[in-house]
């Protein structure tokens, strides 16, 4: 049996993970800065997951989300720490696309209208109706022609959305920063429109939390500090400490026009990834994971821009608490190679972009080691 791969083989066989750092087979160390594509954020191996998981293994790991669990109430007692009040429902999924899927099902039923407005960059899944959202058509291929009545907005051009005709529209989606498209925040002027499209034409706004939130850009969601108040909002990745779980928040009134029967999810809330985002919530709050976020990002993006200030490779370094992009002028794929060479791992964001997406734990040699490596890496492109 051959594995197919969806994603391009790094020519590494990982064996060991302990917090930021991974082990390859001839045991050689690495940073992890493209930590599973951003859901280890925890860190590898996290404790507070890992017992949390063993606990649940020895009670019940087999139940349907139409039981009621210990662990359940557990993990919703400890999410309402970080979710505003206003968002008192959520649905448990076992990935990002899954929950893209409800939150458009959601705004669809709840308007009564087809279309949803989307943004040029955007990724939101892979599944045909997040695919339908998202604006990389590279992730189109072969399925050119697909058409679930979206309609695609310029990221930088804010004008479009206000010169668009919305009474048919259900809802806006947007990443606060835009991830897989480059680390491309979104500006002021773009967060205004939405919010106006919205008061305009009463359609809703869903933000797309799935890579920007539970602390990765150093607040517990991003648009808590865009000026952007979402009717529904999904997260995943980082939250069970790299168990598959993803979520869907909304408020009661929006739960109160959607039909039971209109989505589900055989394994979506299952009892040991309930126990892992416990486990995630316990060490996400115990060591105030946002605010160690928000105080490295700020040290590796300063020192990425003294290290890389002068390179005429170097575009432009952006990004929020330790959501990184380094823009270069030149295809990113060999400095990606190169800093693998020189232990760190990291990924391709859009066309240009170096994405760096360390767990929460690194320090201050790890910060120095990276912007080594990517100097010593943009130098010898």
């Amino acid at each position: 049996m051959k594995l197919y791969r969806f994603y391009e083989p790094r020519g590494l066989k990982l064996v060991k993970g302990l917090g930021q750092y991974v082990w390859d087979s001839n045991g050689r160390r690495y940073i992890d800065a493209h930590n599973g594509n951003g859901v280890g954020f925890l860190g590898h191996g996290n404790q507070y997951v890992v017992s949390s998981i063993k606990e649940q293994l020895d009670r019940i790991y087999i139940a349907s989300s139409s039981y009621d669990l210990d662990v359940a109430e557990e993990a919703l007692d400890l999410l309402s720490k970080i979710v505003p009040p206003r968002y008192d429902n959520v649905s448990f999924l076992n990935s990002g696309a899954e929950a893209v899927e409800l939150a458009i099902k959601m705004a669809r039923i709840y308007t009564k209208r087809k279309k949803i407005v989307y943004f040029t960059g955007s990724f939101h899944g892979r599944t045909l109706g997040a695919l339908s959202v998202t604006g990389n058509k590279r992730y189109w291929a072969g399925l050119e022609g697909l058409d679930l009545g979206t309609l695609s907005v310029e990221f930088t051009k804010p004008e479009e959305l206000r010169s668009l005709e919305g009474s048919e529209v259900a809802a806006v989606i947007l990443e606060i920063i835009q991830g897989e498209g480059g680390v491309n925040p979104a500006s002021k002027e773009l967060i205004e429109e939405v919010n106006v499209f919205s008061d305009k034409w009463g359609s809703l706004i869903i933000v797309d939390e799935i890579q920007t939130g539970f602390g990765r850009t150093g607040i517990h969601w991003s648009f808590m500090d865009a000026g952007l108040e979402p009717h529904i909002f999904t997260a995943g990745k980082a939250m069970a400490g790299g168990f598959p779980i993803s979520a869907v928040f909304f408020s009661s009134e929006i739960a109160s026009k959607t039909p039971s029967a209109m989505h589900g999810s055989t394994f979506g809330g299952n009892p040991l990834a309930l126990a892992a985002l416990r486990g995630g919530l316990r060490a996400y709050l115990a060591d105030r994971v946002w605010e160690r976020s928000r105080e490295s990002g700020s040290k590796l993006m300063d020192k990425l821009r003294e290290t890389l200030g002068s390179s005429r490779l170097v575009k432009e370094i952006r990004g929020k608490g330790l959501m990184i992009g380094v823009d270069l002028k030149v295809n990113p794929i060999n400095v990606v190679k190169c800093l693998q060479e020189k232990g760190v791992l990291a990924t391709r964001a859009g066309t240009t972009v170096v994405r760096f997406l360390p767990p929460y734990m690194i320090t201050k040699e790890d910060i120095e080691e990276i912007a080594g490596a990517m100097a010593s890496c943009v130098g010898g492109v």
